[in-house]
């Protein structure tokens, strides 16, 4: 009976610990991903974007394990807007995603 308890116990702090250790170090998913980018496209800072940019496709390929810049992570994307120089991120396969630590939601590094 003592070594059923002690059994239960290990596994509980297992389970409480793997999830965890999972939560901070997980990369982002597609949806956030997505949402991050098109944060970053339409609060570039310093600027002010006077014609909002949408994302009308985005696509997660793979992420690199973390490292200091955060996860490098691989997309297709296509962009919409009447801003003549949204066109450039349809030219962008790759970016570094973080999470913000005062937010806690899923940034952008900027790609230029």
């Amino acid at each position: 009976m003592h070594l059923r308890v002690d059994c239960c116990v290990l596994c509980t702090v297992l389970v409480f610990g793997l999830a965890g250790c999972g939560g901070a170090g997980s990369e982002p998913s597609e949806a956030q991903m997505k949402d991050a980018m098109e944060y970053a496209m339409n609060h570039p800072p310093g600027v002010v974007n006077s014609e909002p940019i949408k994302i009308t496709f985005f696509k997660k390929e793979a992420c690199d394990k973390p490292a200091e810049q955060g996860f490098r992570c691989t997309f297709t994307v296509m962009v919409a807007s009447a801003n003549i120089g949204a066109g450039m991120y349809n030219n962008i396969s790759m970016g570094y995603f973080y999470k913000d630590k005062d937010s806690g939601k899923w940034m952008m590094r900027p790609p230029f």
